[in-house]
């Protein structure tokens, strides 16, 4: 993912906000869900509402992960940015459990019985609109700020969304006598769901096992290097993630027998490359 040209400090900030942003937005959809399923009398719709709650605190988790992250400590001289994965692989395991949830209630659970369905309908409604419009969002800025957890919580308010398509396809099903479209409805969503759960899973254990950064900034790292005049030969690039950033090994071998001139000169380097791509947050050089 492409990092934004922002520094450091303004990332962790924009990091921040939007995380704020997301612990306000799942109170609000979970005082939505429950009030309108108590005034409403759909047990489904309340259901949802408490599981808001549980994304509610996900959404903490995420923030505390972006703070935690963020903090420099002594024991930890690479610094804490992995916190973000292990949230990104916390909040997998939160999908997996919401579509487990949906399975379970409509599966095995008891019918819903409306009392006022317009009122469990606009519900439902302004549920649908504010998922969608925000995981759109957050996952167009998780992108951007190439945040693990931001991502993760983004596919989390996904899964919300297509709960509470569930839920209205379920209303609308019962109402109309056809019960069957809910069960039909909730195999194609909790697919999607546990998708959606496995490709975060799968991204933050790569990162958690030290997998290589993408080829793309890799690629990019070689271009820059084979512009250098006073590089001979690049022996290796590896890299690896934490968090949301990128630490860089370089092997290249120097057109000088100066120690001083060829340690100020790979400095210079080191410092070209954070500059071209902001979401490297160290690069340590071998030279010869």
């Amino acid at each position: 993912m492409k990092g934004t040209k922002l520094d450091r400090t303004q990332i962790y900030k924009e990091k921040k906000k939007i995380a704020l942003f997301s612990v306000t937005v799942n109170a609000t959809l979970a005082l939505i869900k429950i009030i309108g399923g108590m005034i409403s009398g759909s047990a489904a719709l309340t259901a949802d509402g408490i599981h808001s709650l549980s994304d509610l605190a996900a959404s903490f988790s995420v923030l505390a992960g972006i703070i935690i992250a963020n903090k420099k400590a002594k024991d930890f001289p690479m610094g804490l940015y992995k916190v973000e994965n292990l949230v990104a692989l916390i909040s997998a395991f939160a999908i997996f459990f919401a579509g487990y949830e949906i399975a379970r209630d409509v599966f095995f659970g008891e019918p819903m019985k409306i009392t006022n369905l317009p009122v469990a309908v606009i519900a439902i409604g302004l549920t649908v609109v504010i998922t969608f419009l925000y995981s759109r969002w957050e996952k167009k800025k998780a992108i951007e700020l190439n945040s693990p957890s931001l991502m993760a919580d983004a596919e989390h308010v996904k899964s919300d969304f297509f709960t509470a398509l569930v839920v209205l396809v379920g209303v609308i099903g019962q109402y109309m006598g056809h019960p069957v479209i809910e069960k039909i409805a909730v195999a194609v969503v909790v697919y999607f769901i546990f998708h959606s759960g496995w490709e975060i899973l799968v991204d933050a254990i790569k990162v958690l096992l030290d997998a290589s950064v993408d080829h793309e900034t890799l690629d990019e790292i070689r271009k820059i290097l084979e512009k250098e005049d006073m590089i001979e030969k690049i022996n290796d690039i590896r890299g690896r993630n934490a968090g949301s950033y990128k630490f860089i090994y370089l092997d290249i071998d120097v057109k000088t027998d100066s120690i001083k001139e060829a340690h100020a000169y790979v400095h210079q380097l080191e410092e070209k490359i954070k500059q071209a791509i902001p979401e490297v947050e160290r690069v340590i050089t071998h030279y010869e």
